[in-house]
């Protein structure tokens, strides 16, 4: 069995599994409560109405209007929502296959192959497929957006133009999902710069393909808004919830809180009934003032948000259903302690390849692992949040097993200038 095909075939196992969970075991269509019942309830409002509202600005209008789509064709009972919880399987059976081909252009075949098998094994990825949440299509089309644009390196002419224009589509869409996806879309752009920065084609295809996705979901939620806004307008608020000590935050007609908060019961009681959820200035000065106010103690507060990312607390939400919750807390505890000896062993690798002049795929990787690390510093921790960046650790600890028993002494066989 070649490695290919060992991928392969672990991509098809995994995408089985996938279906088998949300078609028969965990229908997300039975569990549309908080988030999820805020993008499905936007969709369907949309599709039943036509009409937007004010609320509908403050989330990231990619994952409803993806929805939206959806029961625009089926409707919005329960035909729509069995036929969203396919795309739901699909889209999570689709993130290890388009890891692969990222994988393969920057790391050996082995390596890659690796790669697809513990990322189609991945319970914490897999579960999450069984709740209509933004991380199953937004990594799924990250993905997808950044082997098309490393892939766009290798490529010449109108085919680097085509692939860069669908890295700027799909790194888009990703974007509108997840804004903090931008960050991998600066790596990826930077990687163009460094390695050809008079590809002024592949550029502007990349760019105008990006803007288009990303000026319609700004008009949508200025339409929406009444005033131009931007992705979203929950910024201010999750910047406020993890710079200051929030258990929980009660506005005008509703109440946030962050899992780790909640779980750990920490932290403090805030009311502001005269303000609304999207009053962003309002909240990002009510953050700055706790950074004030805490001095030199506030690194104590982003030290504990960059924990909550690990294993300190159990994934939301599955952490409310007793056996799942037992899956994945093991999943998580062995990522977690694991992963620091990941990251150092691949920075010996990287520092190897690059003294024997060989490609440093690994590097790539790293660069797009650590941006999670912004986002528990900037907004809050969550292993929700870390879950998507784990595709990334888990190709790095694939390049380190490849590295140690298979390829060791043998020359890279990577092909990307990409790396």
């Amino acid at each position: 069995m070649t490695w290919d095909t060992a991928a392969v075939a672990a991509i098809i196992a995994g995408a089985i599994a996938r279906f088998i969970w949300v078609l028969a075991l965990h229908q997300p269509y039975d569990y549309v409560f908080s988030d999820m019942a805020g993008y499905v309830g936007r969709a369907q409002e949309l599709v039943d109405t036509g009409s937007l509202r004010r609320y509908d600005a403050f989330y990231p209008p990619g994952v409803h209007l993806l929805l939206a789509g959806v029961f625009r064709i089926f409707g919005t009972g329960q035909s729509g929502l069995w036929a969203a919880a396919v795309l739901w399987a699909a889209l999570s059976s689709a993130a290890p296959f388009f890891m692969w081909l990222l994988a393969r252009l920057l790391l050996t075949r082995p390596a890659a192959a690796l790669a697809a098998v513990f990322t189609a094994l991945w319970p914490l990825h897999a579960t999450s497929a069984g709740y209509f949440l933004s991380e199953t299509p937004s990594l799924t089309f990250l993905l997808a957006g950044l082997w098309a644009g490393y892939a766009s390196l290798v490529a010449t002419g109108r085919r680097a133009a085509l692939l860069a224009g669908c890295a700027g589509l799909l790194g888009g869409i990703a974007v509108t999902m997840r804004p903090q996806f931008v960050l991998n879309l600066g790596i990826l752009a930077a990687s163009w710069l460094l390695a050809s920065p008079r590809r002024w084609r592949v550029i502007a295809a990349f760019a105008s393909a990006f803007a288009l996705v990303i000026g319609g979901a700004i008009a949508h939620n200025s339409a929406a808004a009444g005033q131009l806004t931007g992705i979203s307008e929950n910024s201010g608020l999750t910047f406020f919830l993890g710079q200051c000590d929030v258990n929980t935050v009660y506005v005008q007609g509703a109440h946030f809180t962050t899992p780790p908060d909640y779980q750990k019961n920490r932290g403090r009681l805030y009311e502001f009934p005269d303000r609304r959820v999207w009053d962003q200035g309002f909240f990002f000065r009510q953050g700055l003032d706790c950074i004030r106010e805490d001095g030199l103690s506030h690194l104590g507060l982003i030290s504990r948000s960059v924990i909550d990312l690990t294993a300190t607390t159990v994934i939301w939400p599955q952490t409310h259903e007793p056996k799942l919750r037992d899956v994945v807390n093991v999943a998580n505890i062995a990522y977690c302690v694991l992963l620091p000896a990941i990251v150092l062993w691949a920075i010996a690798i990287g520092r190897g390849r690059r003294r024997r002049g060989e490609k440093q795929g690994e590097l790539i990787l790293l660069l797009h692992l650590a941006t999670v690390l912004l986002t528990a510093v900037v907004f809050f921790g969550d292993p929700r949040f870390r879950m998507p960046y784990d595709f990334f650790g888990l190709a790095l600890l694939a390049a380190v097993i490849s590295d140690a028993f298979i390829e060791r002494g043998r020359p890279s066989p990577v092909d990307s200038p990409a790396v």
